[in-house]
């Protein structure tokens, strides 16, 4: 008996261990498996890599050298980026402070007029690894603008590094979806359709005229007002109203979290590979902003929608274009949340800036010419006396009319 228990005992042992080292071996097999599958991932992953950060942008500009354009040598992963900070660091001002430079690039983009003169009037540099073509030459800046091909048209990198402030919407898209966007957008901003936004604008300057005429009251008849702030306010009221109509404070609301947006993306570095996904403090603060702005213009639009509205401001238009994205026969790839967010987004941006900039550069101009600005007056005294301010006495006013 005690023979017997000795050799079951061994043949037990003798199993276990080989059921071990079978273990062992397939979990050695497995670990292998796993090794070589993660090294062809890391290459194909390299490949890719190598192909859109280096390969793709180097064939892209060794098309435009047999073509007879140049340009400065990129880096590696930053491309001209460290070359532009250098150059911008080393630009020396000729103009004394308290000058207006209307030469503003040479100024602000010291880069393009240093690489203008070196390389000619069209050249090639790279933000990143985003090759930007850069064409000072007029009469192919008249082709380009004249062509319709729809090939030709927005940079990727509109909607992908800029796609919290523009997304899909008519100054990022391209291809039949710009059509389409140009066609329910474009209708509202004519000539005839602005007319009758004059009184939305007489009303939105009346108030901050008003505003500003206390400020001069209570620092007894002279104020020093920093006029930049509340033209973007101005602007943003005057949009607010023309887009979204009756909901307009709320619009109001909208544009103020857009114009944080911007600001914290101004930072941003555009081109550079993997960047915008980095869970970074300015990217966090970014992707709440970009949450907020879509919940409170849907918000807005389900109010429109429940209402069942008549108006029809350029919010109607927008939505009922959202509701006709895959007319006839057109597969458009965008949400009807996102064309209607988008949208929003870019009429912002395409009034917003534009208006308030070019209201505070007239200003500033018409103060350093005053004589310029004695006529301008004495048109505007003549011409509306007493009378609000309307379309045909704006017609009637040529001084003013000559920076049309």
């Amino acid at each position: 008996m005690i023979l017997c228990t000795s050799h079951f005992d061994l043949t037990a042992d003798l199993k276990f261990k080989w059921k071990n080292r079978q273990t062992e071996h397939q979990a050695a097999r497995a670990a292998m498996v796993v090794l070589y599958v993660i090294a062809v991932i890391c290459f194909f992953i390299f490949l890719h890599l190598f192909e859109s950060l280096f390969l793709k942008p180097e064939r892209l500009r060794s098309k435009l050298r047999r073509q007879g354009i140049d340009g400065p040598s990129p880096s590696f992963f930053l491309g001209n980026i460290p070359e532009i900070k250098n150059i911008r660091s080393l630009k020396s001002f000729d103009e004394k402070e308290d000058s207006i430079a209307h030469g503003w690039s040479s100024n602000l983009l010291p880069h393009l007029e240093h690489w203008r003169y070196r390389y000619g009037r069209n050249f090639v540099y790279s933000s990143g690894t985003v090759q930007i073509l850069c064409i000072t030459d007029v009469e192919m800046v008249k082709e380009i603008g004249m062509s319709t091909n729809l090939s030709l048209g927005k940079p990727a990198h509109f909607s992908k590094d800029r796609g919290p402030l523009l997304g899909l919407g008519i100054l990022a898209s391209s291809g039949p979806l710009w059509v389409h966007q140009r066609k329910t957008i474009a209708p509202q901003l004519y000539l005839d359709k602005v007319k009758d936004m004059t009184n939305l604008m007489v009303e939105s300057v009346n108030s901050m005229v008003k505003l500003w005429e206390t400020i001069i009251e209570n620092g007894g008849g002279e104020s020093e007002i920093n006029v930049d702030g509340y033209f973007r306010a101005m602007s943003a009221d005057i949009i607010s109203k023309a887009c979204f109509g009756s909901n307009f404070y709320e619009g109001k609301e909208i544009f103020q979290k857009l114009r944080a947006l911007q600001i914290i993306m101004s930072t941003a570095t555009i081109g550079i590979p993997g960047f915008r996904y980095l869970p970074t403090k300015n990217n966090r603060e970014i992707w709440k902003l970009e949450k907020e702005v879509e919940s409170m213009v849907l918000d807005v639009v389900n109010k429109r929608i429940k209402q069942c509205s008549n108006e029809k401001d350029l919010l109607q238009i927008i939505i009922e274009g959202g509701k006709c994205l895959n007319k006839d026969g057109n597969s458009l790839k965008i949400s009807r949340d996102k064309f209607i967010v988008d949208n929003c987004k870019n009429i912002y941006f395409a009034g917003h800036e534009t208006t308030s900039i070019t209201t505070t550069w007239c200003l500033m101009l018409l103060a350093i010419h005053q004589d310029w600005q004695t006529r301008v007056r004495s048109e505007v005294l003549e011409c509306c006396q007493d009378r609000t301010l309307d379309v045909e006495t704006i017609k009637n006013m040529k001084t003013l009319g000559c920076g049309a």
